[in-house]
């Protein structure tokens, strides 16, 4: 027989199937029961049993949060007994704000006298007494909104290096991450992106005592190669908070050149600008992707006289003479030959702020400038007569095309059949050629709708352009009369397309920007307010005027006309006509005798006047005239851009890239040894402010482009 407390468990269901174990259950020895029962009542559950006072000796959230506030040490005398006592600790739930998960460390740090709070060291000293498994000093905010900081995101934020000493040294986590919403970047609400670790949070907070602590700490050493959740590292954090004013730029470009430094000194290999974010981006990249023209243009023109950080200069100076000063340039990054270059960055994305300010950047200036003169201008020149040629040949078949129906084959075999065969044919490859070619730049493209409206409307509109004309050479194929207006369409386009070629001459390159920036910003805005107007007062007219009397209730239209009358509205689309007529003055306000309600008639049309010829007209014309003289300001850098982005298609027209990618620039040494080898464009400068001698030349010889010849250091 089986003992009986198994018959009970088997009765009670506690064994699961055979070779499992019971529910709830480990593998480990079951608790002993030979014991005393004992019963204990707690007290303190129902305070109306016993008496109102509280316990002296017990310590809770409250008065934990009040002592560690006012900072008195005394306050927390018993606290260590208390808590061994209880077998609590200070990262318990009943000791931190529901909320936030705020600890007292934390309420401590936020409420400092002179830089300072007494009762930190102690409770650091208690919780490691208690030998918390959890330790207070990197116990995390645990809300949505400050997830993540920790107590010395906090101290760091106080800019106390002290506390922050304090905290390394009893073993905070110098990599925690802050990945709340307010650290977050946003458009909107209030927020502040530092790259959520402490040491970018102190790099971006001007701090260079505390970076320097965090990276040489005998205790824990900060990573310089170390991420956030975007992939963000310090040196990308500091380009986050550039905001172009001259303040923030001092000292996010010195903290930047420091931080390059530091990783030197750890290890003179690293390349800390060539690590990239989830978006692909190095520090230049992200500049350039943002906008951010002054620690763009820091970067880029970086140079370090210092021999022994020389290499992460990006400018060399190699000869001067008086007051010429022959700069080379690093590439990398920088030059189209690369992917998710600087070049392609400032001609593609459209929603990047002040492009057209960071292409007349040297060298971006002279780059594109040497990529111009050598192959840009010859094949932009080229497809310019090509499509010029084209759009007349185009012309032509149009102008002498017989209005036929049906396709006229076979063609006589005469000089006029044979030039006629040969010009559809020259438009049909052609038409073929702009759609392959748009389509393949709209597929590199990859933009958003309104992306593309705004920076390649001319290109989405030589693509409807080859559409239209493929689809009327379908139609006419197929005996359709519709070919003639379709043809037509395509015709129109063809030649308001002309207007991208404009972009390779100076003179009227920046016509073509005015013109599409006045379409999509103010004549847009002007008719849809228009359209508005236009419909109401058409509506109501239409409403108080009924529809046109019939020929046997009035008069013949004739006798209307030689009696100088004028007939009345007949429906929506003709009064619509007739108030744009009136627009533009060409309208007649006059009205038929016989029309109801003629004076009210007449009120509303002088108010359609007032409220189109006089009020929306002219604001047009005075927001069209501001538009075009901010553009005209920066007339000459936003040709640059337009060019720019034409010479990068060129680059990338497949039918100019079957010899390969051209590579601008010289490959030569000129860092710590030979093997410091890059990519250099040479830009000569003259400057008569600036007669400087000490500027680390590379090369002794004024003149000399001899790249094998390096001064030695």
């Amino acid at each position: 027989d089986k003992p009986a407390s198994s018959k009970k468990e088997e009765r009670s269901g506690l064994h699961g199937k055979k070779g499992e174990p019971r529910p709830l259950e480990t593998p480990y020895q079951k608790e002993s029961s030979d014991f005393a029962p004992q019963v204990k009542v707690n007290l303190n559950y129902r305070p109306g049993l016993v008496s109102n006072q509280k316990d002296p000796n017990r310590f809770d959230r409250d008065r934990l949060f009040s002592a560690v506030s006012r900072g008195s040490p005394e306050a927390l005398d018993g606290l260590l007994e208390y808590l061994r006592r209880t077998s609590k600790f200070l990262t318990n739930s009943e000791y931190t704000d529901a909320k936030t998960g705020k600890t007292c460390l934390m309420k401590a740090l936020l409420n400092l006298k002179n830089g300072k709070n007494d009762t930190i060291p102690l409770l650091l000293e208690i919780d490691q007494k208690t030998q918390n498994p959890r330790p207070l000093v990197n116990v995390a905010c645990s809300d949505c909104y400050y997830g993540g900081q920790t107590a010395l995101h906090i101290a760091i934020e106080k800019r106390s290096l002290d506390l922050v000493k304090i905290l390394v040294e009893n073993g905070a986590d110098v990599h925690a991450r802050a990945h709340g919403e307010f650290f977050k970047k946003k458009k909107e609400g209030v927020s502040f992106y530092f790259g959520e670790l402490p040491l970018s949070l102190a790099a971006c907070t001007n701090q260079l005592e505390v970076v320097e602590y965090l990276l040489n700490n005998p205790h824990q050493k900060a990573r310089l190669q170390e991420q956030d959740t975007q992939g963000n590292t310090v040196l990308h954090a500091l380009v986050m908070i550039a905001d172009d004013t001259k303040e923030n730029t001092e000292f996010v470009s010195t903290t930047y050149v420091e931080i390059l430094k530091a990783g030197v000194k750890v290890d003179p290999t690293w390349k800390l600008e060539e690590i990239v974010n989830y978006d692909g981006l190095n520090p230049l990249q992200l500049a350039a992707k943002t906008g951010k023209v002054e620690i763009f243009k820091r970067i880029i023109q970086r140079e370090i006289k210092d021999p022994v950080y020389r290499h992460l200069s990006r400018k060399f100076t190699e000869w001067t003479y008086g007051p010429i000063h022959v700069s080379l340039y690093d590439l990398s990054s920088i030059d189209s030959f690369e992917e998710n270059s600087v070049l392609e960055i400032l001609a593609y994305s459209s929603d990047t702020p002040n492009r057209y300010k960071m292409v007349v950047l040297e060298p971006l200036n002279k780059l594109l400038q040497q990529k111009w003169e050598t192959f840009a201008s010859k094949r932009f020149y080229f497809s310019f007569v090509s499509y010029l040629s084209f759009m007349i040949i185009f012309t032509a078949i149009a102008y002498y095309q017989p209005l036929r129906v049906k396709p006229s084959f076979p063609v006589e075999f005469t000089a006029g059949g044979f030039l006629w065969v040969s010009g559809l044919i020259i438009i049909l490859l052609g038409g073929v050629y702009l759609i392959f070619a748009q389509s393949l730049y709209l597929r590199r493209r990859r933009q958003s709708l309104k992306t593309m409206c705004s920076d390649s409307c001319i290109e989405i509109l030589i693509f409807i352009q080859a559409f239209s004309l493929l689809l009327s050479a379908v139609l006419y194929g197929a005996s359709s009369e519709n070919y003639v207006a379709v043809m037509v369409f395509s015709l129109l386009l063809g030649w308001v397309n002309m207007l991208y070629y404009t972009r390779g001459f100076q003179r009227t390159g920046i016509y073509s920007v005015m013109i599409q920036k006045t379409i999509l910003r103010d004549l847009l805005r002007f008719l849809l307010v228009y359209m508005i107007f236009l419909f109401g007062f058409a509506a109501a007219l239409v409403t108080l005027m009924g529809d046109a009397p019939s020929v046997s209730q009035n008069k013949s239209l004739a006798q209307m006309e030689s009696a100088g009358s004028h007939a009345m509205y007949g429906g929506l689309l003709s009064v619509s006509l007739e108030l744009f007529k009136i627009t533009i003055g060409m309208g007649d306000l006059e009205f038929q005798e016989h029309a109801r309600f003629r004076y009210f008639v007449m009120l509303l049309l002088l108010l359609f006047v007032i409220l189109t010829y006089i009020l929306l007209l002219n604001m047009l014309i005075a927001l069209m005239s501001e538009t075009v003289t901010g553009i005209s300001d920066d007339s000459k850098s936003i040709w640059k851009l337009q060019r720019a982005i034409a010479i990068l298609e060129i680059e990338k027209a497949w039918l100019w890239r079957q010899g390969g990618k051209r590579r601008s620039g010289c490959f030569m040494s000129v860092g710590l040894n030979k093997k410091d080898e890059r990519w250099c464009f040479r830009v000569e400068e003259i400057k008569w402010t600036n007669w400087a001698k000490d500027v680390g030349v590379l090369k002794e010889d004024p003149g000399n482009t001899n790249d094998s010849e390096i001064n030695p250091e």
